[in-house]
Protein backbone atom coordinates (compact mmCIF):
# COMPACT_ATOMS: atom_id res chain seq x y z
CA UNK A 1 0.00 0.00 0.00
CA UNK A 2 1.27 3.56 -0.56
CA UNK A 3 -0.17 6.54 1.40
CA UNK A 4 0.40 9.85 0.07
CA UNK A 5 -1.20 13.21 1.92
CA UNK A 6 -0.69 16.36 -0.04
CA UNK A 7 1.15 18.74 2.17
CA UNK A 8 0.78 22.25 -0.60
CA UNK A 9 -1.51 22.33 -3.58
CA UNK A 10 -0.24 25.57 -4.97
CA UNK A 11 3.03 26.86 -6.75
CA UNK A 12 5.19 29.18 -5.56
CA UNK A 13 3.93 31.53 -3.42
CA UNK A 14 0.88 29.89 -2.48
CA UNK A 15 -2.81 31.22 -2.68
CA UNK A 16 -3.20 33.87 -1.99
CA UNK A 17 0.22 35.00 -2.82
CA UNK A 18 1.33 38.06 -0.78
CA UNK A 19 1.46 40.59 -3.59
CA UNK A 20 -1.09 39.41 -6.06
CA UNK A 21 -4.91 41.09 -6.22
CA UNK A 22 -5.87 38.66 -9.12
CA UNK A 23 -9.07 37.21 -9.08
CA UNK A 24 -8.37 34.16 -7.34
CA UNK A 25 -6.07 35.60 -5.21
CA UNK A 26 -9.01 38.33 -4.02
CA UNK A 27 -11.52 35.20 -3.67
CA UNK A 28 -9.39 33.64 -1.27
CA UNK A 29 -9.06 36.55 1.14
CA UNK A 30 -12.26 36.88 1.32
CA UNK A 31 -13.15 33.25 2.02
CA UNK A 32 -14.57 32.65 -1.22
CA UNK A 33 -11.96 29.94 -2.45
CA UNK A 34 -9.86 28.09 -0.19
CA UNK A 35 -6.53 29.29 1.20
CA UNK A 36 -3.44 26.80 -0.72
CA UNK A 37 -0.15 26.32 0.78
CA UNK A 38 3.17 25.49 -1.16
CA UNK A 39 3.66 22.60 -3.24
CA UNK A 40 4.37 19.01 -1.41
CA UNK A 41 3.45 16.06 -0.60
CA UNK A 42 4.50 13.11 2.32
CA UNK A 43 4.49 9.53 1.23
CA UNK A 44 4.48 6.43 3.31
CA UNK A 45 4.40 2.81 2.91
CA UNK A 46 4.07 1.68 6.36
CA UNK A 47 0.70 -1.06 5.97
CA UNK A 48 0.14 -0.22 10.02
CA UNK A 49 0.58 3.17 12.01
CA UNK A 50 2.51 5.04 9.23
CA UNK A 51 5.91 5.48 11.10
CA UNK A 52 7.62 6.61 8.86
CA UNK A 53 6.66 9.31 6.02
CA UNK A 54 8.77 10.93 3.04
CA UNK A 55 8.77 14.21 2.01
CA UNK A 56 8.51 14.93 -1.83
CA UNK A 57 9.74 18.69 -1.85
CA UNK A 58 9.62 20.90 1.08
CA UNK A 59 8.14 23.67 0.85
CA UNK A 60 8.42 27.15 3.21
CA UNK A 61 5.22 26.79 4.66
CA UNK A 62 6.60 23.15 6.01
CA UNK A 63 6.13 24.00 9.67
CA UNK A 64 2.09 24.88 8.51
CA UNK A 65 1.91 22.02 6.65
CA UNK A 66 3.32 19.51 9.54
CA UNK A 67 0.69 20.83 12.20
CA UNK A 68 -2.02 20.59 10.20
CA UNK A 69 -1.23 16.71 9.59
CA UNK A 70 -1.00 14.97 12.97
CA UNK A 71 0.72 11.87 11.34
CA UNK A 72 3.89 14.27 11.07
CA UNK A 73 4.24 15.23 14.43
CA UNK A 74 6.30 14.22 17.12
CA UNK A 75 5.68 11.74 19.74
CA UNK A 76 4.23 12.88 22.90
CA UNK A 77 6.79 9.94 24.81
CA UNK A 78 9.89 11.48 24.04
CA UNK A 79 11.90 14.61 23.93
CA UNK A 80 12.30 15.36 20.55
CA UNK A 81 11.69 13.11 17.28
CA UNK A 82 9.73 12.87 14.13
CA UNK A 83 8.55 10.57 11.44
CA UNK A 84 9.86 12.23 8.98
CA UNK A 85 12.31 9.75 7.67
CA UNK A 86 14.41 11.98 4.64
CA UNK A 87 13.26 14.38 1.89
CA UNK A 88 13.45 13.96 -1.88
CA UNK A 89 14.09 16.88 -4.29
CA UNK A 90 12.55 17.18 -7.87
CA UNK A 91 14.57 19.92 -8.32
CA UNK A 92 16.55 23.58 -6.89
CA UNK A 93 13.79 25.39 -6.75
CA UNK A 94 12.98 27.81 -3.64
CA UNK A 95 9.69 26.80 -3.39
CA UNK A 96 10.53 23.29 -3.45
CA UNK A 97 13.70 23.45 -1.22
CA UNK A 98 13.87 26.71 1.41
CA UNK A 99 12.13 24.12 3.84
CA UNK A 100 14.82 22.24 4.44
CA UNK A 101 16.49 24.56 6.69
CA UNK A 102 13.09 24.95 8.65
CA UNK A 103 14.10 21.24 9.70
CA UNK A 104 17.61 22.42 11.12
CA UNK A 105 16.90 21.53 14.74
CA UNK A 106 16.91 17.48 14.55
CA UNK A 107 19.78 15.94 15.86
CA UNK A 108 21.67 13.48 13.25
CA UNK A 109 22.37 14.44 9.52
CA UNK A 110 18.95 15.58 7.22
CA UNK A 111 18.52 12.88 4.41
CA UNK A 112 18.10 14.40 1.13
CA UNK A 113 17.53 12.44 -2.33
CA UNK A 114 18.74 14.65 -5.03
CA UNK A 115 20.04 14.52 -8.60
CA UNK A 116 23.39 15.97 -8.63
CA UNK A 117 22.22 19.01 -10.48
CA UNK A 118 19.84 19.94 -7.76
CA UNK A 119 22.84 19.10 -4.82
CA UNK A 120 25.14 21.45 -6.89
CA UNK A 121 22.12 24.04 -7.27
CA UNK A 122 21.25 23.99 -3.03
CA UNK A 123 25.06 24.56 -2.10
CA UNK A 124 24.03 27.27 -0.14
CA UNK A 125 21.47 25.84 1.76
CA UNK A 126 23.84 22.70 2.46
CA UNK A 127 26.18 25.98 4.00
CA UNK A 128 23.83 26.69 6.03
CA UNK A 129 22.66 23.50 7.26
CA UNK A 130 26.42 22.52 8.14
CA UNK A 131 26.37 24.69 11.60
CA UNK A 132 23.00 22.97 12.66
CA UNK A 133 22.23 19.04 11.81
CA UNK A 134 23.76 18.89 8.23
CA UNK A 135 22.75 16.88 5.03
CA UNK A 136 23.03 13.34 4.40
CA UNK A 137 22.98 13.51 0.41
CA UNK A 138 21.79 10.73 -1.46
CA UNK A 139 21.45 9.91 -5.38
CA UNK A 140 18.81 9.18 -6.97
CA UNK A 141 19.05 6.87 -10.10
CA UNK A 142 16.16 5.75 -12.91
CA UNK A 143 15.96 2.31 -11.52
CA UNK A 144 14.22 1.48 -8.60
CA UNK A 145 15.95 1.19 -5.22
CA UNK A 146 14.53 0.41 -1.75
CA UNK A 147 12.71 3.81 0.05
CA UNK A 148 11.69 2.05 3.27
CA UNK A 149 10.02 -1.43 3.52
CA UNK A 150 8.19 -2.88 0.77
CA UNK A 151 8.68 0.95 -0.75
CA UNK A 152 10.68 1.43 -3.72
CA UNK A 153 11.54 4.70 -5.50
CA UNK A 154 12.64 5.94 -9.15
CA UNK A 155 13.55 9.19 -11.40
CA UNK A 156 12.31 10.29 -14.42
CA UNK A 157 14.75 12.69 -15.92
CA UNK A 158 13.11 16.24 -17.04
CA UNK A 159 14.55 19.30 -18.45
CA UNK A 160 15.31 20.89 -15.43
CA UNK A 161 13.60 18.61 -13.46
CA UNK A 162 12.61 15.15 -12.14
CA UNK A 163 9.47 13.44 -11.73
CA UNK A 164 9.67 10.12 -9.12
CA UNK A 165 7.98 7.33 -9.42
CA UNK A 166 6.70 4.79 -6.47
CA UNK A 167 6.07 1.38 -6.06
CA UNK A 168 4.60 -1.30 -3.42
CA UNK A 169 6.97 -4.38 -4.20
CA UNK A 170 4.08 -6.40 -2.22
CA UNK A 171 0.71 -5.01 -3.86
CA UNK A 172 2.48 -3.75 -6.93
CA UNK A 173 1.08 -0.20 -6.69
CA UNK A 174 2.65 2.32 -8.57
CA UNK A 175 2.17 6.49 -8.05
CA UNK A 176 4.04 9.65 -9.90
CA UNK A 177 4.54 12.56 -8.57
CA UNK A 178 5.57 15.19 -11.64
CA UNK A 179 5.01 18.61 -10.50
CA UNK A 180 7.67 20.49 -12.81
CA UNK A 181 6.72 19.29 -15.75
CA UNK A 182 8.34 21.14 -19.26
CA UNK A 183 8.08 18.68 -21.30
CA UNK A 184 6.24 15.31 -22.70
CA UNK A 185 8.76 13.20 -22.77
CA UNK A 186 8.56 9.36 -23.92
CA UNK A 187 9.53 7.79 -20.52
CA UNK A 188 7.08 9.93 -18.93
CA UNK A 189 4.48 9.18 -21.41
CA UNK A 190 5.21 5.68 -20.48
CA UNK A 191 5.29 6.40 -16.98
CA UNK A 192 2.11 7.95 -16.96
CA UNK A 193 0.18 5.21 -18.60
CA UNK A 194 1.78 2.83 -15.96
CA UNK A 195 0.88 4.38 -12.74
CA UNK A 196 -2.23 3.73 -10.51
CA UNK A 197 -1.70 7.73 -9.33
CA UNK A 198 -0.51 10.07 -10.98
CA UNK A 199 0.02 13.50 -9.47
CA UNK A 200 0.68 16.21 -12.30
CA UNK A 201 1.89 19.43 -13.35
CA UNK A 202 -0.96 21.97 -13.13
CA UNK A 203 0.65 25.00 -12.84
CA UNK A 204 -0.89 27.39 -15.99
CA UNK A 205 -3.60 26.36 -17.69
CA UNK A 206 -2.42 28.65 -20.62
CA UNK A 207 1.11 29.07 -21.95
CA UNK A 208 0.08 33.25 -22.13
CA UNK A 209 -1.85 33.14 -18.69
CA UNK A 210 0.70 35.32 -16.24
CA UNK A 211 1.34 37.73 -19.35
CA UNK A 212 -2.25 38.53 -19.14
CA UNK A 213 -1.76 39.84 -15.63
CA UNK A 214 1.92 41.33 -15.43
CA UNK A 215 2.60 42.29 -19.24
CA UNK A 216 6.21 40.76 -20.19
CA UNK A 217 5.90 38.01 -17.75
CA UNK A 218 7.55 34.66 -18.81
CA UNK A 219 5.29 32.15 -20.66
CA UNK A 220 4.45 28.81 -18.90
CA UNK A 221 6.55 26.74 -21.12
CA UNK A 222 9.61 29.30 -20.40
CA UNK A 223 9.05 28.67 -16.74
CA UNK A 224 9.40 24.83 -17.48
CA UNK A 225 5.52 24.25 -16.83
CA UNK A 226 3.38 22.60 -19.65
CA UNK A 227 0.17 24.36 -19.49
CA UNK A 228 -2.92 22.33 -19.36
CA UNK A 229 -5.20 23.67 -22.15
CA UNK A 230 -3.13 22.36 -25.26
CA UNK A 231 -0.46 20.88 -23.20
CA UNK A 232 -1.49 17.98 -20.02
CA UNK A 233 -5.29 18.10 -20.56
CA UNK A 234 -6.01 15.69 -22.93
CA UNK A 235 -2.79 13.27 -22.75
CA UNK A 236 -4.32 12.96 -18.54
CA UNK A 237 -7.70 12.05 -19.99
CA UNK A 238 -6.33 9.16 -21.69
CA UNK A 239 -4.23 8.09 -19.32
CA UNK A 240 -5.88 4.69 -17.57
CA UNK A 241 -4.83 5.78 -14.20
CA UNK A 242 -7.14 5.07 -11.51
CA UNK A 243 -6.68 8.72 -9.92
CA UNK A 244 -5.22 11.87 -12.14
CA UNK A 245 -4.71 14.83 -9.90
CA UNK A 246 -3.39 18.33 -10.98
CA UNK A 247 -1.60 19.91 -8.45
CA UNK A 248 1.26 22.70 -8.16
CA UNK A 249 -1.36 25.21 -9.06
CA UNK A 250 -0.59 28.84 -9.46
CA UNK A 251 -2.17 31.51 -8.08
CA UNK A 252 -3.32 32.83 -11.61
CA UNK A 253 -4.67 29.58 -13.05
CA UNK A 254 -8.61 29.80 -13.35
CA UNK A 255 -9.10 25.90 -12.72
CA UNK A 256 -8.91 27.28 -8.95
CA UNK A 257 -12.55 29.43 -9.04
CA UNK A 258 -15.22 26.41 -8.30
CA UNK A 259 -17.45 27.83 -10.96
CA UNK A 260 -15.31 28.60 -13.74
CA UNK A 261 -15.31 26.85 -17.18
CA UNK A 262 -11.89 25.95 -16.99
CA UNK A 263 -12.66 23.61 -14.14
CA UNK A 264 -15.60 22.21 -15.02
CA UNK A 265 -13.60 21.05 -18.11
CA UNK A 266 -10.83 19.32 -16.03
CA UNK A 267 -13.27 17.76 -14.14
CA UNK A 268 -15.61 16.30 -17.12
CA UNK A 269 -11.39 15.15 -18.47
CA UNK A 270 -12.16 12.90 -15.47
CA UNK A 271 -8.93 14.82 -13.69
CA UNK A 272 -9.32 15.75 -9.93
CA UNK A 273 -7.64 19.23 -9.00
CA UNK A 274 -5.69 18.85 -5.59
CA UNK A 275 -5.96 20.36 -1.95
CA UNK A 276 -4.27 20.83 0.80
CA UNK A 277 -5.00 17.74 3.14
CA UNK A 278 -6.04 15.69 0.07
CA UNK A 279 -5.17 11.53 0.31
CA UNK A 280 -5.23 9.18 -1.68
CA UNK A 281 -4.24 5.24 -0.90
CA UNK A 282 -3.50 2.87 -3.46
Amino acid sequence: MIRIHILGSAAGGGLPQWNCTCPNCAAARTGKITPQTQSSIAISGDSEGFHRWFLINTSPDLNRQIESMPRLQPRRDLPRNSPIAAVLLTNGDIDHALGLLLLREQDIPLVVYAADETRAALGWIEGVLAKFCGIEWRKTAPEFQTLSGSMAFRTIELPRSVAFQFRDDTSGATALFAPSVGELTDELQNTVHKSDAVLFDGTFWSDGELAAIRPGARSARQMNHLPISDGSLDFLHQSPARRKIFTHINNTNPILMPSSRERAQVKQSGIEIARDGLEIVI
